[in-house]
C-alpha cells in the first residue's frame, strides 16, 4: 500500500517540479506525464509482483536481497530517462550528458546501498551469532549493537533472554546437585538411628544370652533410635508440606518465654552430658507473639540442639530473647574455641548449592535445620547466621508481636 502511495506522490512531485522550474509547453508536460506514468506503472507492477511472488525473498542471504533492492532502484529509471530524452527531442549530446549524470547518480545509489547493506549484514551476523551461541548453551555471549536501531533493541531483548536462560540453566544444575545431595544426606540421616536400633535388637535376638536388665537397656536404645527415625521422617514430610504450602499454621497468642523454658528444660540434660553450658534470658514482660506455638517450639529445639552438637566440651550455648518495638528477636549463640568450616550461606539449606557444604559436620541434623528455616519462613521471617570470628556462631530471627501483627496474618 505505502509503495503505491509513494510512487503516486513521486509522480506528482516530479511533474510539479518540472512545470515550476522549466515552464514547459503543454505538449512537453503531457509527454513527460505519459512517460513518467508509464514508468511508475511498470515499476509499481514489477514491485507488486516481486512482493507477491517473493522474488527478492528467494535470495538466500538477507544482505543480498537488500542490495538487490538498491540495485534495482538505481538501474530501473535509466531506460525511462533515455526514452524521455528521445521523446522530448533533446539533442544527442545533451541526452548523453543527462544519461551520464544519471548513471553516476545510479552508481552513487548503488555504493550507498552497498554500504548500508554491509552495516545491516554486520549487525544481523552479530545477532545470528548470538542466537547460535544461545542455541549451544553459551549464555554469556552478547550481540554488541548500541546504535539505537531496531536491531539494537532486538539485541537487548536477546541479551535479556540469554540472562534469564543462564539463570534458569544455573538453577537447573543447582537443582540437580541438590537432588543428588538430598538422596545422600537423607540416606545418612535416616540410616544412623536405623542402624543403631537394629544393632540393639540384634544383641537381644541373636546375641549371647544376657540378663533382663541388659536386654531392657538394648530395647530402650532401639526404642529411642526408632523414635528419632520417626521424628526425622515427620520433619521431612512437614518440610515438604511447608514448601508447597500444605501446612496451615495454627496461629495463637503465645508466650515466647514459655517456649524457651520448655526448650531449656528438655535440652539441659543433653548439654550437661556433653559438658556444654546452656543458658537463657527472657524478660517475663516480653509481649506475646501471634505464632504457631508448636512449630516455633520445634524451631527452638532444633536450633539449640544443633548448637549443642556443634559446640565442643567446655563451650557454651545461649538462648536470649530481645523485645523491640514491632517484633521480638530470638538469638541463639554458641561460643567455643574452634575454627569451623561451616558455610553460612548454606547452613540452613537442606539442598546445598555449594560443593564446600560437604565440609559440614557429619553430626549436623540437616533435616531439622532445614525444617527450622522453613517454619520461620512460613511465619514471614528468616534466620540470619552471623560468624563471631573464630569463637562461635550467632543465629537471629524476628517474630512479629501479637499487638502489631497484620490483621490479614492474624486471620491465617
Amino acid at each position: 500500500m505505502w509503495f503505491v502511495v509513494l510512487l503516486i506522490g513521486l509522480y506528482g512531485a516530479t511533474l510539479f517540479v518540472f512545470w515550476w522550474l522549466a515552464q514547459p509547453t503543454l505538449f512537453d508536460l503531457r509527454l513527460l506525464a505519459i512517460v513518467l506514468g508509464g514508468a511508475a506503472g511498470l515499476i509499481g507492477a514489477g514491485g507488486f509482483l516481486a512482493h507477491r511472488l517473493g522474488w527478492l525473498q528467494r535470495i538466500p542471504h538477507a544482505g543480498g536481497a537488500m542490495f538487490a533492492g538498491f540495485l534495482l532502484a538505481a538501474l530501473l529509471p535509466l531506460p525511462f530517462v533515455w526514452g524521455a530524452t528521445q521523446l522530448l527531442f533533446i539533442e544527442a549530446y545533451d541526452a548523453l550528458v543527462a544519461m551520464t549524470l544519471m548513471f553516476f547518480a545510479a552508481g552513487v545509489v548503488v555504493a550507498l546501498g552497498f554500504l548500508q547493506t554491509a552495516l545491516f549484514v554486520e549487525k544481523l551476523d552479530a545477532l545470528t551469532g548470538a542466537v547460535e551461541h544461545l542455541r549451544m548453551g553459551r549464555y554469556h555471549v552478547r550481540a554488541e549493537i548500541d546504535d539505537g536501531s531496531e536491531l539494537a533493541r532486538y539485541a537487548d531483548a536477546l541479551a535479556a533472554l540469554a540472562a534469564r536462560l543462564e539463570a534458569t540453566d544455573r538453577k537447573e544444575r543447582q537443582l540437580e546437585r541438590m537432588r543428588r545431595n538430598l538422596i545422600a544426606w537423607i540416606g545418612y540421616d535416616l540410616r544412623v538411628p536405623l542402624v543403631a536400633a537394629r544393632a540393639g535388637l540384634e544383641n537381644v535376638v541373636e546375641g549371647p544370652a544376657v540378663d533382663p536388665e541388659t536386654s531392657r537397656r538394648y530395647l530402650q536404645m532401639a526404642w529411642r533410635n526408632l523414635n528419632a527415625l520417626s521424628d526425622l521422617i515427620d520433619d521431612l514430610y512437614d518440610m515438604a508440606q511447608l514448601d508447597i504450602g500444605g501446612i496451615h499454621l495454627e496461629r495463637t497468642e503465645a508466650s515466647i518465654c514459655a517456649l524457651v523454658e520448655t526448650t531449656i528444660a528438655e535440652l539441659s540434660p543433653i548439654a550437661a552430658q556433653k559438658g556444654v553450658t546452656l543458658t537463657h534470658r527472657c524478660d517475663p514482660d516480653t509481649p506475646p507473639l501471634l505464632i504457631d506455638a508448636r512449630q516455633i517450639g520445634r524451631v527452638l529445639n532444633n536450633l539449640v540442639s544443633d548448637a549443642i552438637q556443634r559446640t565442643p566440651k567446655g563451650g557454651s550455648v545461649k538462648l536470649n530473647i530481645h523485645p523491640s518495638r514491632h517484633n521480638v528477636l530470638i538469638e541463639i549463640t554458641d561460643m567455643a574455641n574452634r575454627n569451623s568450616s561451616e558455610d553460612l550461606r548454606t547452613l540452613f539449606k537442606l539442598l546445598f548449592s555449594e560443593d564446600d557444604a560437604r565440609s559440614l559436620s557429619k553430626e549436623t541434623p540437616r533435616l531439622r535445620l532445614a525444617m527450622a528455616d522453613a517454619i520461620v519462613r512460613a511465619h514471614g521471617s528468616q534466620i540470619h547466621p552471623q560468624r563471631l570470628g573464630d569463637q562461635g556462631l550467632r543465629l537471629v530471627f524476628a517474630l512479629a508481636r501479637a499487638d502489631v501483627v497484620n490483621p490479614l496474618i492474624r486471620g491465617m
